[in-house]
C-alpha cells in the first residue's frame, strides 16, 4: 500500500488523492504517468543542465540570440505538422482497435507526407521573408534565425513521431529522442564548438542545433518505421486524406493560439529589449516550466480516457475521473512550485553572472503553471469532447489579449512586463475554460470544489 510509507500527517493530507486511485481508470493512468515523468524528469535535469552550461559558455548576449532562435524553431516546429501531430492519438488507436490495417498504413504515410512536406515549405518560406526583411531586424538575429528555419522540418517530423510513437503505446520512443537525445546532441556540439574554435556564439550553438536536430530526427525516424513494419501487416495502404486532413487541420489552430500565447512574450521582447535580457527571461521560463512535468505526465495517458468515457456515456465517472487527475497534477505542483520558491533564485545563479536577477521573472511564470494545473486539462477534456472549436475561440481570445498586454507592458517594465502579462493571459484562459467544461459538459474542473456532478439537460 502506497499509503503505509506516509508519516500519519501526510497520509490525512494525502487521503482524497489516493482514494481515488482506488478508481481503475486513474489508477492506470497513473502507473503509467509515472513511467513518462520518470523519462521527463530525466529529461528535465539534462535540459536545466545544458542550458545552464549553455548559458556560461555563450553569455546573457548570445545566449539571449540563440533562445529567441529556438523558441521560433518550437512554434513552428509545433505548428506545420497540421494537426497531425494530436490527430495520430484518435486516428492509429481507431484503426488498430478495428484492425483496418489498410486505412492505418494510409493515414501514417499520408500524415508524414504533409508534415514533411509542409514543414519545408514553411521552412523555405520563412527564409525568403528573412531575405526581404533583413533590413529592418536587428543584425546578429539574422544568420542564427535562418539556421533555425532550416531546423523546422526536422523538428515538425520529430513532434509527429512523438504523437505517432505515443499511439502505438511506445513511450520510450516518443519521448527519448526529443527530451533527452536531442538536448545532450545540443550540448555537446555546443561543448566541442566551444573547444575547437574557443568561443561559442548563437549563431554557432544554432548550426549546433540543426545538425542535433537533424540526427534526432534521422535516428528516431529509422526506429519508427523498423518497430511500425513489426505492428502493421503489410497490406495495400487505402488513402482518405481529405477527410484526415479536414479532421486535423482544426487542431492546428487550438495548438497554434495556445503556443502563440505562451510564447508572444519571448518574441516580443527580442524586439523590445537587448538579447542578454532575452537570455535571462528563457532562463527563468525553463526553470518554470519545472512545474508542468506532473501536468504533462498525467495527461500523456489521461486524454484517451476522456474520450473513452464521454463516448460510453458515462457521466459520472467522467467526473471522478477528471476530478482524480485534478488532484494528482495539483498537488505534486505546488509541492514544486514551493521548492522552486525557495531554490529559484539558486539556480539561475548557476546560469551566470546577473541571471538570478530573473528571480520576480519566475515567481510570476509560477502562477500561470499553478492555475493551470489547479483545473486540470480542461482543453484536452474539450477537444476529446467535440468542443474543440470553443477551445479555439477562447485561445484566440487570449492569445490577441496576450499580444496586446505585452504591447502595452514591455515598453514600461520590460520582462517583467512580459511574465505579468503571460500570467495574466494564462490565468483568464484556464477560468474560461473550467466555466466552458461546466456549461458544455457539467463538469466541475477546479481543485477546491466538491464533487461537482451534475445533471445535464436536455439538448
Amino acid at each position: 500500500m502506497i499509503s503505509a510509507t506516509l508519516p500519519q500527517p501526510l497520509k490525512r493530507a494525502a487521503a482524497p488523492l489516493l482514494a481515488r486511485l482506488g478508481d481503475g481508470h486513474l489508477r492506470g493512468v497513473v502507473r503509467g504517468a509515472a513511467f513518462v515523468m520518470g523519462i521527463r524528469v530525466a529529461g528535465a535535469a539534462i535540459a536545466l543542465l545544458s542550458q545552464v552550461m549553455l548559458a556560461r559558455w555563450m553569455g546573457a548576449f548570445e545566449y539571449g540570440i540563440y533562445s529567441y532562435v529556438w523558441v521560433w524553431v518550437i512554434v513552428l516546429g509545433i505548428i506545420v505538422p497540421m494537426g497531425f501531430g494530436t490527430s495520430v492519438l484518435r486516428f492509429i488507436p481507431e484503426y488498430r482497435a478495428k484492425e483496418r490495417w489498410a486505412r492505418l498504413a494510409g493515414f501514417i504515410r499520408t500524415s508524414f507526407g504533409v508534415v514533411l512536406a509542409v514543414s519545408a515549405m514553411t521552412a523555405l518560406a520563412g527564409l525568403l521573408l528573412l531575405w526581404a526583411l533583413r533590413g529592418h531586424i536587428e543584425s546578429h538575429y539574422v544568420l542564427p534565425l535562418a539556421i533555425g528555419l532550416l531546423c523546422v522540418p526536422a523538428f515538425a517530423v520529430t513532434d509527429w513521431q512523438e504523437g505517432a510513437a505515443r499511439a502505438f503505446g511506445w513511450v520510450n520512443l516518443a519521448y527519448i529522442p526529443p527530451y533527452i537525445v536531442r538536448p545532450l546532441l545540443i550540448v555537446a556540439a555546443a561543448g566541442g564548438i566551444l573547444y575547437f574554435t574557443g568561443s561559442a556564439t548563437g549563431l554557432q550553438v544554432a548550426l549546433g542545433a540543426l545538425a542535433a536536430s537533424t540526427a534526432t530526427m534521422l535516428g528516431q525516424r529509422l526506429y519508427f518505421i523498423y518497430r511500425a513494419s513489426r505492428s502493421v501487416p503489410k497490406v495495400k495502404p487505402v488513402y482518405h486524406a481529405k477527410y484526415w486532413i479536414a479532421a486535423s487541420t482544426p487542431l492546428v489552430l487550438v495548438e497554434g493560439l495556445y503556443l502563440l500565447m505562451t510564447n508572444t512574450d519571448i518574441v516580443l521582447l527580442g524586439y523590445f529589449v537587448d538579447p542578454d535580457e532575452v537570455g535571462i527571461y528563457f532562463a527563468a521560463t525553463r526553470i518554470a516550466n519545472l512545474m508542468a512535468f506532473i501536468f504533462f505526465s498525467l495527461n500523456a495517458l489521461a486524454v484517451p480516457k476522456f474520450a473513452e468515457l464521454h463516448g460510453a456515456g458515462k457521466h459520472d465517472e467522467l467526473q471522478r475521473f477528471v476530478r482524480g487527475v485534478i488532484h494528482a497534477m495539483f498537488w505534486p505542483t505546488l509541492a514544486a512550485g514551493a521548492v522552486l520558491l525557495v531554490a529559484g533564485q539558486f539556480i539561475l545563479g548557476l546560469f551566470g553572472e546577473g541571471f538570478d536577477a530573473g528571480y520576480p521573472l519566475l515567481v510570476l511564470l509560477m502562477l500561470g503553471f499553478l492555475m493551470r494545473a489547479a483545473t486540470g486539462p480542461t482543453e484536452y477534456l474539450l477537444n476529446m469532447t467535440g468542443n474543440q472549436n470553443i477551445v479555439a475561440i477562447v485561445y484566440g481570445g487570449a492569445a490577441a489579449g496576450n499580444i496586446a498586454l505585452n504591447l502595452s507592458f514591455i515598453p514600461v517594465w520590460g520582462a517583467a512586463g512580459a511574465a505579468a502579462a503571460t500570467a495574466i493571459s494564462v490565468l483568464l484562459s484556464t477560468v474560461a475554460l473550467a466555466v466552458v467544461v461546466r456549461r458544455r459538459l457539467g463538469i466541475t474542473a477546479f481543485i477546491l470544489t466538491g464533487s461537482g456532478v451534475r445533471t445535464r439537460s436536455a439538448g
